[in-house]
């Protein structure tokens, strides 16, 4: 009886240690959400701010000579998105339970992808709708934001144009892109939630 309980013990100790050692692999008990995925398997490129609360950021990371659809299948190994757009005109929409990952084709190299992970409120109360128009349904986003929400930003982005987001590549003269990339050129490998703030 005593060798039972202590060889579960052992084997018991055996598996919890494998799975805190191995936190990011397939199969681990204990996985990094998808945030923390990211921010430690890509580098950190740049930030956005938010308009309407600038404690509030959204961070781009950059995969280096990979296309969209290698980073969407490293992505999924490691967490599969409850949903997903295809992709289509460079661009691939995930959604997890409060963050939004968006690829993109880089427009200063095509072979680089631009990932854009940005929280449900960033979300809500920066990306003008038509970002989302042929990759997402709207009645996924109205019930996530609010059945309004989208006429309600559309209005929003007549009256201010400057206040709604288009995404990365497309910010424009959206005002909490940074006129200086915060992060561009870092070394710094990373960052996860906080980064260039």
């Amino acid at each position: 009886m005593k060798r039972t309980i202590l060889s579960i013990m052992i084997v018991s100790v055996l598996l919890f240690v494998s799975a805190c050692g191995n936190g990011s692999g397939s199969g681990s008990l204990f996985k990094d959400g998808i945030e923390d995925y990211i921010g430690s398997t890509y580098q950190l490129f740049d930030t956005v701010t938010s308009t309407a609360n600038s404690d509030d950021y959204a961070q781009v990371y950059i995969a280096e000579n990979q296309d969209i659809s290698t980073v969407a299948s490293d992505i999924q190994n490691h967490e599969k998105p409850s949903e997903m757009s295809e992709e289509r005109d460079g661009k691939q929409i995930f959604i997890y339970d409060n963050q939004f990952v968006t690829l993109t084709e880089s427009q200063d190299n095509s072979s680089d992808t631009m990932i854009e992970v940005a929280g449900e409120e960033f979300v809500q109360k920066n990306y003008r709708p038509s970002f989302f128009e042929g990759y997402l349904l709207a009645s996924l986003l109205g019930n996530m934001f609010g059945n309004n929400w989208g006429s309600n930003r559309s209005q929003a982005c007549k009256v201010n144009p400057s206040s709604c987001y288009g995404g990365y590549n497309a910010a424009g003269t959206f005002a909490g892109k940074n006129s200086v990339p915060s992060i561009r050129g870092s070394s710094v490998r990373g960052g996860g939630t906080g980064s260039g703030k």
